[in-house]
């Protein structure tokens, strides 16, 4: 289970961030489909913006590569202990301009290959929504990501915590993974870095009686740092620490959502 230790709001980024949120219209929409970007091309299409439709995520070409910022390296590898830790607006600094709830959590995640029954498309997804008319099949998120978790909020919600990399583990350093999993056993805590999204979605209907829940609460976990460090935690069986940058303005969702399902989820 994802768990919050810590959380401050601030608004954090430059405008010429490596990584940024895009958008691209559709029909009579000018704002239909999500992207994220890093340098300029997109890693991840995340959906589009209607409140009915499936939750996905699909890793993109330009999913690639990891956003390192220098001056936080050695103080990530020992790990964040503290909200109030300088490191954090250090990296902080090296967002896309945004109002940002940050906070500080330990997860112990839980690999997934897509088409798997662990697997969100092809369990939970399925379940709500049916297999896709047209495919006749579940979405494929096109990489292995991590399930972190969730919580039950009542009256037909739940939280999914997923923790979704740029790349998949066979891409890491095996000799890097080795080297985490041995500061993990010794009582350290690395820490990775995500920027963060949460989805509401639910189908307007439904077939199939009574289910629950209806309407499903995603917060998407995209790693910007630390691969090798959570492919080491679940290598490890120890829990990893998390730095997550949750966006107040791009997710479907509003400012009340994120701090409910932040609440939530506190240690």
């Amino acid at each position: 289970m994802l768990r919050i230790l810590d959380r401050v709001a601030m608004n954090a980024g430059t405008t010429d961030s490596r990584i940024a949120f895009a958008t691209e219209g559709g029909g009579a929409w000018k704002v239909w489909d999500r992207f994220l970007t890093v340098d300029g091309k997109k890693v991840y299409h995340l959906g589009n913006i209607c409140q009915t439709c499936e939750f996905l995520f699909e890793r993109l070409d330009g999913a690639n590569t990891s956003v390192n910022i220098e001056s936080a390296v050695d103080a990530l590898a020992v790990g964040v202990r503290t909200i109030a830790d300088p490191v954090v607006a250090d990296l902080a600094g090296g967002l896309p301009n945004d109002d940002y709830l940050v906070c500080l959590s330990e997860a112990s995640p839980r690999l997934v290959i897509p088409g798997q029954p662990d697997d969100y498309f092809v369990n939970e997804q399925v379940a709500l929504w049916g297999i896709n008319q047209f495919w006749n099949l579940p979405h494929d998120p096109r990489v292995p990501y991590y399930r972190a978790g969730e919580v039950n909020l009542g009256n037909g919600k739940k939280l999914f915590h997923l923790v979704i990399p740029m790349f998949p583990e066979n891409w890491l350093d095996k000799k890097v993974v080795s080297e985490y999993v041995q500061r993990f056993e010794a009582g350290d805590s690395p820490t990775a870095v995500s920027i963060s999204l949460l989805d509401i979605k639910g189908p307007a209907t439904w077939q199939g009686g009574e289910i629950d829940p209806t309407e499903h609460w995603v917060l998407s976990h995209f790693l910007v740092d630390g691969h090798h460090k959570v492919c080491a935690a679940r290598q490890s069986g120890r829990p990893v620490r998390l730095l997550n940058f949750i966006s107040f303005t791009h997710g479907i969702s509003t400012r009340a959502d994120i701090e409910h399902a932040v609440s939530a989820s506190v240690a």
